[in-house]
């Protein structure tokens, strides 16, 4: 089985010097997603799953067009979630993370002032995944001597997920058996756009989790000559 996770595109995160809490991708974000859609039609999904944020719809949008998968859309893979933002200037927001991200590692638990705590949104997403590999793929965690493997009926299935950055560093983490911590997104940040994919492997009669390519960004290329 493989899954190959999609970051979402460059979002017009402040248009205009004030944030906004839901935005949609800039135009080099729009190249990206184009570019995107170009190098994953030439590949065959069983299912193709998205956030329901619109950064990622629309960096989700060419693909679909060109695929005619119809997509369907998963609340758990939100990005953590965050206190409103709506209207402040550059300069507060820069200043908002800056501050989150001095704080002392045992905040971090926390997850951002005033946003999701990080336990929560990590079993958002791990839960999420495991609901949907199980109901909807045949695919379930086989506990052996304190090891966490995998059944799978149908190991030739492959998914596309178009998620965010902390999104997909949890489902990369939690899949490959790495224990969570609040700085997972940082353990395996990617770029706008990049491509991860994970495959499994089989061990004995089970399967685990494999990173086959991390935060894959050559498709990309021709965007930044645009």
């Amino acid at each position: 089985m493989e899954i190959v996770l999609v970051r979402h595109a460059q979002p017009d995160w402040e248009p205009d010097d004030r944030a906004v809490d839901n935005p949609g991708l800039t135009a080099l974000g729009q190249r990206q997603a184009d570019c995107v859609a170009a190098t994953l039609t030439r590949e065959d999904f069983d299912a193709v799953y998205l956030s329901p944020l619109q950064r990622v719809r629309e960096t989700a949008a060419p693909f679909l067009r060109a695929s005619g998968h119809k997509g369907e859309v998963r609340d758990w893979l939100r990005e953590t979630g965050l206190p409103s933002l709506e209207g402040r200037t550059r300069a507060q927001v820069e200043d908002y993370f800056a501050r989150a991200n001095a704080r002392e590692f045992g905040e971090w638990w926390d997850g951002l002032p005033g946003g999701e705590r990080f336990r929560h949104f990590y079993e958002r997403v791990s839960g999420g995944i495991e609901t949907l590999l199980g109901d909807g793929h045949a695919a379930g965690i086989h506990e052996q001597a304190g090891q966490r493997l995998w059944e799978i009926a149908e190991p030739g299935q492959r998914i596309a997920i178009f998620a965010h950055e902390g999104t997909n560093a949890v489902l990369v983490s939690h899949l490959i058996g790495i224990e969570p911590v609040p700085w997972t997104h940082l353990r395996f940040s990617t770029s706008w756009a990049g491509i991860t994919r994970l495959r499994t492997m089989p061990v004995g009669s089970r399967w685990v989790w494999s990173i086959e390519a991390f935060n894959r960004v050559a498709h990309l290329a021709p965007s930044a000559e645009a």
